[in-house]
């Protein structure tokens, strides 16, 4: 059966109440507690990544070694965050335990995490870094992939847009709040241990504020086959999922083009001092973080009042990649911050909407919603990965504006594949 119909079955009010014995409309706690989890789980994971694995890696490298034991760590850890995910997050879908199918793995994956952060910042030497941050990846991701998948879990259609929309600012506050626990303290491990006990106690808390799903029926063992089939979804029986993992795919395909590059922007192209870049990329990512903040709750809440998901979704993405055409074209400082504010204002909306446009698009069995969730994060992390491979030599063609600029031309024809969708609005 094709996902346009079964996604109609989804929005029938009578879907979470039948299917999964849940109550149709999220309740009190579920609605404050989940987006206070969501924010403290990115605020464990991204202090390190931030701030302390550079620090860790130059207390124990020499000058000559630290930059490639770091690409070194944070590569090997960016691609074990790549997988565990939607492999966690398909785990998850199948779990019987009595506590529920998501609890466990919020409570173990976060507790996982915090202990790895106190191997991380105690570590002597590469590899035992290297090997604490790959197991904190692993720990917090299983977490992550849980704790998003409560949400077509506990919310309803008209609900799940606002829902979203405070999920999606977890993220820049998470980012934010991990940098202010950093800079109170002097050494890497107090850096990683405080954001992640403070992180990992609220998530646990949480855990223990909703009724979870329990899947009484005991899933078959997973083969070779059914553990690949963690990383992808067949786009011939869920086209909308189809071409919706492909518009994320392509937006953030220009937002990381812009992202990953543009302390080079500042030094190499507006020839701005080594000594203020990091002030200038900071000065950039609050005013982007503030408008994500801001139009993540907004957008959200106007796409449920609406009922309309699919426009919400091409507007912001235009608006995002036109502050990247903003930033591609700026002469001096301003016109980049100018440029950030617009791309935040865009991304917070996007990352709102496009979370409820998909849970809207899931199949109403509900079987697989966690390895779903984990296949839409690899199409945001997978540019992370592929942008930089593609970058040199555009940028060695056309400089900085060059590379910004496909990758807003990039975006906007994923924008324009938000179209293709059926069955929803």
């Amino acid at each position: 059966m094709a996902i346009e119909s079964l996604s109609q079955e989804t929005a029938a009010p009578s879907a979470l109440s039948t299917t999964a014995g849940l109550p149709v409309k999220a309740p009190r706690a579920y609605v404050i507690g989940m987006p206070i989890a969501s924010a403290g789980l990115w605020m464990a994971v991204l202090a390190p990544a931030l701030v302390v694995l550079a620090i860790k890696v130059s207390e124990i490298t020499t000058p000559d070694t630290r930059a490639g034991a770091l690409s070194l760590v944070a590569g090997v850890g960016a691609v074990i965050a790549l997988l565990a995910n939607p492999f966690f997050g398909r785990l998850s879908d199948r779990t019987t335990s009595r506590f529920g199918m998501r609890k466990p793995w919020i409570v173990g994956g976060s507790l996982v995490g915090l202990a790895s952060l106190f191997l991380l910042g105690s570590g002597t030497n590469v590899g035992t870094v290297l090997v604490a941050w790959v197991v904190a990846q692993l720990g917090f991701n299983a977490a992550l992939a849980a704790l998003v998948a409560t949400l077509p879990d506990q919310a309803a259609p008209a609900e799940r847009g606002r829902l979203s929309g405070l999920i999606g600012m977890t993220l820049p506050i998470g980012l934010v709040a991990g940098a202010f626990f950093a800079q109170m303290f002097d050494n890497a491990l107090q850096m990683a241990v405080v954001p992640g006990v403070v992180g990992t106690l609220v998530a646990i808390a949480f855990a223990f504020t909703f009724k979870d799903r329990v899947l009484t029926a005991k899933p078959a063992p997973l083969n070779l086959k059914e553990i690949l089939g963690s990383f992808y979804f067949d786009p011939r029986l869920y086209p909308g999922l189809g071409w919706a993992w492909l518009t994320k795919f392509m937006v953030y395909v220009g937002y990381c083009a812009g992202l990953l590059y543009l302390p080079y922007f500042f030094a190499d192209h507006l020839h701005v001092a080594e000594t203020q870049v990091t002030t200038l990329v900071f000065q950039a990512t609050l005013v982007s973080s503030a408008g994500t903040v801001v139009t993540s709750i907004a957008g959200g809440w106007i796409s449920d009042r609406i009922g309309k998901r699919k426009g919400m979704v091409i507007v912001s993405a235009l608006i995002m990649m036109g502050g990247l055409i903003v930033i591609a074209t700026s002469s001096n400082t301003g016109q980049v911050l100018v440029g950030q504010a617009i791309l935040g204002l865009g991304l917070g909306c996007f990352s709102a909407v496009d979370v409820a446009l998909i849970a809207d698009l899931l199949p109403s069995s509900q079987a697989e919603n966690a390895k779903t969730f984990g296949v839409f994060n690899i199409a945001q992390a997978l540019p992370q990965s592929l942008v930089p491979a593609v970058a040199f030599p555009v940028i060695a063609l056309g400089g900085y504006p060059a590379l910004f600029l496909g990758g807003a031309a990039v975006g906007i024809i994923g924008a324009v594949l938000v179209t293709r969708i059926k069955g929803v609005k």
